[in-house]
């Protein structure tokens, strides 16, 4: 195998599928980076651990088609030092041993056999469903945040995905809070067939309306919807293609595929726990609550991260104290009804929303003092963030 890539390509095809890099290393070839041509300018790099897979594809001069396994972790640390030029690479087919060459530079890794590496491509579904990329993406910004981080493969550590009767929803909790959000899909779902044995076609997913509405349900984990953001570009439209098999589920762009093994087990029954009304109702500029909370979290407690509110009329005052420390206090303009009310939050669960939200207004609907609250975007009733006050000393 003889090919050559542009450096700084190179490292971004790294980055993207080097977080499904084995760490802890039982097979040694999970620990390496698979290379192989797709054909004369595009080699497709993939990584996994068994329970996250990554794959990429990337422009490339393919002199010679072939495949290698090589360290992933180091392959990266090379890579990123050289200067940004073509850098090449000749594998040699009977010691396996890779030299990296770019201008005066030159590295010799040993690989491994691609024959060895886990075979990612026969997990893929004939079927799946197309999705808007900004709608998936938006559903988990706006959701894994707050699952539990302290146990992965806890069903609470993961993201709830629910497609039905043409509606999508994320939910997400850590049992102290809980993020939700809903789309109604502007078209029906699509189904996607794979072509058998026709490699263009299977690139272009031939689309086919489904003839009844697709039911889809998964827990994924947070770390695998956190992967899935890295490589969902922003500033790019188009559609994210999902299946689910065999205990895994799949995403797939034009230019990535990453596949998850799902958790077990049944998502709580997460819609009662939303007040159907409330007592009180504050509304703020985003921007400004979140600069005032951010300087008075300072002050915050390190071990209980406790900030109080206290709404009355025009203003909400928001205050921190740490014994022995110092105080700190700020105030906010809003528009209030109720009475007067305090309650007390933990900050990094408040900023943790508040910083991914996109609209210039707030809303938070209140029913007491140690009842939940519920945060929202103003003119938007598709997104809703419970959050479970905390009992002030």
């Amino acid at each position: 195998m003889h090919f050559a890539i542009q450096k700084d390509l190179l490292v971004k095809a790294l980055r993207d599928v080097s977080s499904a890099v084995a760490t802890r290393v039982v097979q040694p070839i999970l620990s390496n980076v698979l290379i192989e041509s797709v054909d004369s300018s595009t080699v497709r790099l993939a990584a996994t651990d068994l329970d996250l897979a990554i794959e990429t594809r990337c422009p490339a001069v393919v002199y010679a088609p072939g495949s290698i396994t090589l360290p992933g972790k180091k392959l990266l640390e090379i890579v990123s030092k050289l200067p940004n030029e073509l850098v090449s690479f000749q594998v040699n087919r009977e010691t396996l041993e890779t030299s990296a060459t770019c201008q005066r530079s030159k590295f010799n890794l040993s690989g491994l056999s691609a024959e060895d590496f886990p075979k990612l491509v026969e997990s893929r579904s004939v079927e799946g469903v197309l999705m808007p990329s900004d709608v998936l993406r938006r559903a988990i910004v706006q959701t894994s945040f707050a699952a539990a981080s302290y146990d992965s493969s806890n069903i609470l550590g993961g993201v709830y995905l629910l497609l039905q009767d043409g509606v999508f929803e994320a939910t997400a909790t850590d049992g102290s809070r809980l993020a939700h959000r809903r789309e109604a899909l502007r078209v029906a779902a699509q189904a996607v067939r794979r072509e058998d044995g026709d490699k263009e076609l299977e690139s272009k997913m031939q689309t086919a309306t489904l003839e009844k509405p697709l039911t889809l349900k998964a827990i994924v984990p947070a770390r695998a919807c956190g992967e899935l953001l890295k490589l969902l570009d922003a500033k790019e439209s188009g559609n994210v293609r999902l299946a689910l098999v065999g205990g895994q589920i799949t995403f797939e762009t034009d230019s990535h595929y990453l596949s998850a093994r799902l958790i077990g087990g049944e998502y709580p029954q997460y819609k009662e726990l939303f007040p159907s009304e409330y007592k009180y109702l504050a509304s703020f500029q985003r921007e400004e609550i979140v600069g005032a909370i951010e300087r008075v979290a300072v002050m915050s407690d390190e071990r209980t991260h406790l900030i109080k509110f206290h709404f009355e009329g025009e203003n909400l005052q928001i205050t921190a104290n740490t014994p022995d420390v110092g105080r700190a206090q700020e105030e906010v303009s809003m528009r209030f009804e109720g009475q007067v009310i305090d309650v007390a939050m933990n900050v990094r669960y408040v900023l943790d929303v508040l910083q991914r939200l996109t609209a210039s207004e707030v809303v938070l609907e209140m029913t007491g003092p140690l009842k939940p609250l519920i945060f929202k975007a103003v003119d938007d009733e598709n997104y809703k963030y419970l959050l479970m006050p905390v009992q002030a000393k």
